[in-house]
C-alpha cells in the first residue's frame, strides 16, 4: 500500500513540475515567435508572400473559368452533333428467354 501510495505521489509531483515548466517553456517560445512576427523585415516579407499568393491564387482562377468553359463547349458540341437515344434498347421484341434457359445457337 505504501508503494503505491509513493508511485501516486511522484507521479502528482512530476506532473505539477511538469505541467508548471511546459507552461513556462510555451510561454518562452511564443514569446520568441511574437518578437520575430513583430520585425519589419518580416511584416515585408509576410505582405509580399501575401501579395504573391493572391495574384497567383487569381490567376489560376482565371484559367479554371477559361478550361472549365471550354469543357463545356465541347460537351454541348458533342452532344449536339450525336442523336443519342435517351432510352436503353432492351432487344429485339420476342427474343427474350425464359430465366434458366440455355442459350440457342440460332439466330
Amino acid at each position: 500500500m505504501i508503494k503505491k501510495l509513493t508511485l501516486v505521489a511522484g507521479l502528482g509531483a512530476g506532473y505539477v513540475l511538469g505541467a508548471k515548466a511546459g507552461t513556462q517553456r510555451y510561454d518562452q517560445i511564443m514569446g520568441q515567435v511574437n518578437a520575430l512576427l513583430g520585425r519589419p523585415e518580416v511584416q515585408r516579407a509576410t505582405g509580399a508572400v501575401t501579395e504573391k499568393a493572391t495574384a497567383v491564387a487569381s490567376d489560376l482562377a482565371d484559367t479554371a473559368k477559361e478550361k472549365a468553359g471550354a469543357v463545356t463547349d465541347s460537351v454541348k458540341t458533342a452532344t449536339s452533333s450525336e442523336a443519342v437515344d435517351p432510352t436503353p434498347s432492351l432487344g429485339t421484341p420476342g427474343t427474350a428467354r425464359a430465366a434458366g434457359a440455355a442459350p440457342s445457337d440460332t439466330v
